[in-house]
């Protein structure tokens, strides 16, 4: 192959766009090869190995592939020559496509089914292809035509021309589900509990004149557009053919679809760029995993691949392209879509489709029913109930939907877990609520928001002390949020506190106007000092008087004294709320940077993955910081890190412990370390280390004690009463968190009057009682 520079001379010229295309086997040599030419923008095929792939070109691409220095021969076409043979032993009778329904006898079976099954389907086109074929979908529900709470699913094919089966497949299930409605009560449920879209044929021109391409020449599973290469979400200068699909999606919440093609047999799942020959994982990398083995599992020939591991691939991986379907679906439209790959012929002969149905119709129904896992759930105003059109987003996973703004009911597919479910709406208080979902069916989560007044409403939003040191002196500017409505002017808050090892030396600061939505710095500090009797990890409260032109406002937040820090010397994973995912727990290990002990991997095999993780909220931006260490296969099995679901580093070979620190903004988070392996080889020790994790600052803990119960027995009484009052007498000294027990007005001082209110709380007879934050409340 010749050098680079005679790919960048010869790359500058222009492929005639819409010559006639031939089937070519090209011999790239190595990942190298294949990049150059996926950066060609060529045509490339399903079939490719380590040194050779099958590509769509036309003659002026032959020859440039050709004069790059590439090894490339012409192979059979063999759905080309099939449709030939289809239309020259068919001509002039009345089975034109040999038992393939062409165009009109698609059309023709449509309107027969729209109309012996009235009650339960809705026959429309969404468009025209350019030879002004319709595109008909199928709907087929108890309430066709009309908008439910229910989810709504889409089944698309025969988007290349020439790979025929999906389109057969989808008459099929149309009539299975259509035939057994009311009598076979899986399809029942099917068609009462979903809204089901399916179009046959998005391609009538390609397979008419027997070609992968629409009539303009143009591959439409690179037409759509594409966030790496083509971030615009937009119709125009897009194939009437997408843009049909696109103006059709944009009007529909579609939870879940596919779209089917053949060519291989394999479920391929997003993401399907960058064009770098690796593993490109979404967000929601789990869940597209989960509904890919739905439908490969449920296909033995596809499940027990030689080519992919149970049936399945991330596009990427495989081979990369740019503007599919499934990728669009995914990142503008809320649509959670995956490509079938539904047999290793592109157009088989007519004979083989009732055993491609056979193979595929439970694949197609189980898939189908995945629409109703996750959590779904109404979300609408407290007062009124009227529904919202509102933003429902899962913690740890960057990926939102939406919920339809007629009924306000959203449905967001989630791998079996613990999950943190925020709905934000305009002019409405965010949400947020935990859920447990099952691997059965969708968790049930309902959502009453609260108007933001018609004024503003003015609250904490951060501050920047960062972590605050015992015996620190501390100036920290204060950011206020305005969540209501219109502008405040005038603005000024009073911070107090009333623990005893908090000394506060200036109080008051200004603020320059905070507008609707907005946030605002103060423009001086507050000050105070943290005394040097002040344990460690203490939470200390704050209370903000906010005054401006427009109204007055009470908030209040806590910051935790001294570095949040997780160095595993407790000997187990006890010190914090650590969550593990993966094959293998991680462990406590000997081998550590600082102290005894660190933590380590999981003892996992091939394409496995050990997972660390915990969650929590910073009160503050800052940094997280590590150290860790990593001994492994070098560049196949890797140490990695995430926030928030976006990897952020990874790490492999062999590394010793070194430091590694990444920004983090306030707000809930979730981290994870992970370490991977691909399908072959161990080396070294097969494993990552991570020690001395330095959180940023972070919600206090939950008390470790209770209000009352000096000695921590489970129970309020006398003792507790002895133990204060020799407390107050000095004739002992509070140890631990009995002092913060024993303070029951949580007012920095031991005195009489804590002892009246623990005798109260005994008697039975207190009418009110302090909180862990020293808010008043009646008991």
């Amino acid at each position: 192959m010749k050098k680079l520079v005679l790919f960048l001379i010869i790359g500058t010229l222009t492929f005639a766009e819409n010559a006639e295309k031939f089937t070519v086997r090209i011999q790239h040599g190595g990942m190298e090869g294949l990049q150059y030419l996926s950066k060609m923008d060529i045509d490339l095929d399903h079939h490719r190995t380590m040194v050779e792939v099958d590509a769509y070109v036309s003659e002026s691409e032959f020859a440039q592939i050709q004069a790059m220095g590439f090894e490339i021969e012409r192979i059979p076409n063999l759905a080309r020559e099939y449709y030939e043979f289809l239309i020259e032993t068919t001509r002039d009778t009345d089975d034109p496509m040999r038992s393939y329904h062409n165009y009109t006898e698609l059309t023709q079976f449509m309107q027969n089914i729209a109309a012996q099954y009235p009650n339960i389907t809705n026959l429309f086109s969404v468009g025209q292809s350019v030879q002004g074929r319709e595109l008909w979908v199928m709907e087929i529900s108890d309430n066709p035509g009309v908008n439910e709470i229910e989810p709504e699913f889409k089944y698309i094919a025969n988007m290349h021309g020439d790979e025929t089966p999906g389109r057969e497949l989808s008459l099929y299930l149309i009539e299975w589900l259509c035939e057994n409605y009311g009598s076979d009560p899986r399809a029942t449920n099917l068609v009462n509990e979903t809204d089901i879209f399916i179009l046959p044929s998005m391609n009538p021109d390609g397979f008419e004149n027997g070609t992968r391409y629409n009539a303009n020449g143009e591959d439409l599973n690179r037409d759509f557009p594409d966030q790496f290469s083509d971030p615009y979400n937009s119709t125009f200068g897009r194939e009437p053919e997408t843009v049909a699909v696109m103006e059709w999606t944009f009007e529909h919440q579609f939870v879940l679809s596919a779209n089917m093609h053949t060519g291989a047999l394999v479920a391929n799942y997003p993401y399907d760029g960058p064009n770098s020959g690796s593993y490109s994982a979404s967000p929601d990398d789990d869940l597209f995993i989960q509904i890919s083995l739905a439908y490969s599992i449920n296909n033995s020939d596809m499940y027990n691949s030689y080519s992919f591991d149970q049936g399945i691939t991330n596009g990427a991986e495989w081979y990369a392209i740019s503007g599919g379907m499934q990728d669009w679906n995914y990142v503008w439209e809320e649509d959670f879509e995956i490509t079938l790959e539904q047999c290793d012929t592109k157009w088989p002969s007519a004979s083989e489709l009732p055993g491609l149905w056979a193979d595929n119709q439970e694949s197609m129904l189980v898939y189908l029913e995945e629409v109703h896992k996750g959590v779904r759930g109404i979300v609408s105003d407290a007062n009124s109930g009227a529904p919202l059109d509102a933003t429902i987003l899962v913690s740890g996973i960057d990926h939102e939907i939406s919920t339809d703004a007629e009924f306000g009911d959203y449905y967001r597919l989630l791998t079996p877990g613990n999950y943190t479910i925020t709905a934000d709406a305009s002019g409405y208080f965010e949400q947020s609520q935990s859920v447990y979902v099952g691997s059965g069916g969708a968790a049930i989560l309902d959502f009453e928001l609260e108007a933001m007044p018609n004024e503003p409403s003015l609250q904490f939003h951060s501050h920047d002390a960062g972590n605050v040191f015992v015996g620190a002196d501390v100036a920290m500017h204060l950011t206020l949020e305005n969540v209501g409505i219109g502008s405040a002017t005038g603005v000024n808050a009073e911070i107090s506190c009333n623990s005893q090892y908090i000394s506060i030396s200036n109080s008051s600061v200004i603020f320059p106007m905070i507008t609707q939505d907005g946030t605002s710095e103060s423009y001086g500090t507050v000050n105070f000092s943290v005394s040097q009797n002040c344990p460690d990890l203490t939470a200390i409260p704050f209370t903000l008087d906010i005054t401006a032109n427009q109204g007055e406002w009470f908030d209040s937040f806590s910051m935790v004294v001294g570095v949040s820090v997780e160095d595993f010397e407790t000997g187990d994973f006890s010190q914090f709320e650590w969550d593990f995912g993966g094959n293998a727990n991680w462990q406590i290990s000997g081998d550590s940077q600082e102290g005894n002990y660190a933590a380590q991997s999981g003892d996992i095999n091939d394409e496995q993955v050990s997972e660390m993780i915990i969650s929590m909220e910073t009160t503050a931006a800052g940094e997280i910081s590590f150290f860790r260490k990593v001994s492994s296969e070098n560049s196949y099995d890797y140490l990695r890190f995430y926030i928030d679901g976006t990897q952020k580093d990874s790490w492999s070979g062999e590394q010793n412990w070194a430091e590694v620190s990444y920004s983090v903004s306030a707000g809930y988070h979730t981290f994870k370390w992970a370490f991977e392996k691909d399908y072959s080889v161990s080396n070294g020790s097969d494993c990552g280390w991570v020690d001395f994790i330095e959180f940023p600052p972070i919600v206090p803990p939950p008390p470790e004690y209770t209000l009352g119960d000096v000695n921590d027995d489970g129970s309020i009484n006398i003792l507790d009463i002895v133990m204060v009052v020799n407390f107050i007498l000095q004739i002992d000294t509070p140890e631990g968190n009995e002092f913060l027990a024993a303070d029951y007005n949580v007012d920095g001082y031991l005195n009489v009057q804590d002892i009246i209110l623990i005798v109260n709380v005994i008697l039975g007879t207190s009418k009110w009682t302090i909180s862990q934050n020293g808010e008043e409340f009646v008991d």
